[in-house]
Parts: structure tokens; C-alpha cells; sequence
């Protein structure tokens, strides 16, 4: 095939397709990494929830109005349009999508794992997300009720409950933080595209700065899980 493609002056020819093995390499080095450290994963989760509760939640309702303070036309636009970049069928699964496509025609196989990893990551970090959100059942601050936690109060009818932690800004860091992470040094714009979805939620009123702060910490750490092979994987 590379023959043929070579005399008719093609650049490109189909390649073997390895979702299967792509997807089962993935989950295994997650797995690894999420049992190796379990000790660290888990004392990282309780130390984000220690620190959210005791720094930060006391000052939710202040932050966010001075975030809020500064509404424009032209910021309520940028809002608007960054926030959509944390919706996980467009953006996750589009974007890994393109990653993957792209690594494949350019016969990239590392890239075509840092799809997988970038997807990974969201859905991970999503997952358990949406497990505190579903049950805790934290008010968000559009809701304009007592700021509490309400317990479990429906997946769709409760939307307005589900303010705990943030979804959006947990899969945009388990997506960005392997593109960071493949991206080396060129990495913290990607984390700062990822930080800026967190502002968004907070300037738009649908979540509090403990929510964003936890989200963060859910993707940036199932982000880190899916992604730690990734730089060997690239050398080779």
C-alpha cells in the first residue's frame, strides 16, 4: 500500500485502527496510576475538601459578587462563549474526536493516545463529579435560595441543586491537563483555557468559587491519571 501511495504521489494511506487496543492501554495505565498512588489520590481529594470547606466556603457569597461586579456587554459575550467549552459532547468528545483524527492521518500514534487520555480524563473526572452533585445536592447561586446542601433532589428536575462541584470546570481540566502534559512547556495556555471555563461558570451565576475549586481538583487529578504515560510514550 505505501507503494502505490508513493508512485501516485499520495501523502497518505489507511492505517490499522486500534481502538480496542488503544482503549484497553488507557485504562490500564489509569488504573495503575490511580492504584500506585492511591494513598496520594486520596489524601489529595481529602485536602481539596478540608481546604475548600475551611478557606473558602465561608467566602463563597463574597467572591463571587466581586467576580460578578464587573459585568459588561462585552464579557457577558466571552462568558457566554467559554462556558459551552467545558460541555462534555461538543468539546470532549468533538476534541478528542479531531486529536484522534488528526494523529491518524498523520500516523501520530502517541496522538491518537492522547485522545484517548483527554477523554479519558473528562469522563473520569465527570463521573465523580456528578456523583457529589447528584447527591449532595448544593444549591447553585442562580437558584436564589439558602446556600446549603439540599441532598439528592433529581438528575434533571434538581438541576438547579447540583451546583457541587462543577462540571464544566472538571472536564476541562481532565481533558486539558493531558494536552498539557503532551504539550510540555507550551502546556499552561491549555490550563489557562481550562482555568477560564472555571471563571465562566462563576461570572455567568451558576456555581460558587468552592464549586470551581473542587471541579479543578477532580480534573486536574483523573486529568494526571489518564496522562502520566503520555511523555514516555511520545520519546518513544
Amino acid at each position: 500500500m505505501k507503494h502505490v501511495a508513493q508512485e501516485t504521489g499520495r501523502w497518505w494511506c489507511p492505517r490499522p485502527i486500534n481502538f480496542v487496543k488503544d482503549y484497553r492501554r488507557t485504562w490500564s495505565t489509569t488504573r495503575q496510576f490511580l492504584n500506585r498512588y492511591r494513598w496520594f489520590s486520596l489524601s489529595f481529594v481529602i485536602l481539596v475538601l478540608f481546604s475548600a470547606a475551611l478557606f473558602l466556603h465561608p467566602h463563597d457569597r463574597t467572591l463571587l459578587l466581586q467576580i460578578q461586579e464587573s459585568h459588561d456587554p462585552g464579557l457577558d459575550r466571552i462568558a457566554a462563549e467559554v462556558s459551552h467549552w467545558g460541555d462534555f459532547l461538543f468539546f470532549n468528545i468533538g476534541g478528542a474526536m479531531f486529536i484522534w483524527l488528526f494523529g491518524y492521518v498523520r500516523g501520530l500514534r502517541w496522538v491518537q493516545r492522547l485522545a484517548y487520555s483527554a477523554l479519558f480524563g473528562a469522563i473520569c473526572a465527570g463521573v465523580v463529579c456528578n456523583a457529589f452533585r447528584l447527591t449532595m445536592g448544593r444549591a447553585r447561586p442562580k437558584a436564589m435560595v439558602a446556600d446549603r446542601f439540599y441532598g439528592f433532589q433529581g438528575t434533571l428536575q434538581g438541576w438547579n441543586y447540583h451546583g457541587f462541584p462543577s462540571g464544566h470546570t472538571s472536564t476541562a481540566f481532565g481533558a486539558g491537563v493531558p494536552l498539557a502534559t503532551a504539550a510540555g512547556v507550551w502546556g499552561a495556555p491549555i490550563l489557562v483555557v481550562s482555568g477560564t471555563v472555571g471563571w465562566s461558570r462563576l461570572y455567568k451565576n451558576q456555581h460558587y468559587p468552592t464549586d470551581v475549586f473542587v471541579g479543578a481538583a477532580l480534573g486536574l487529578l483523573f486529568g494526571t491519571a489518564t496522562s502520566w504515560h503520555l511523555r514516555k510514550v511520545r520519546l518513544r
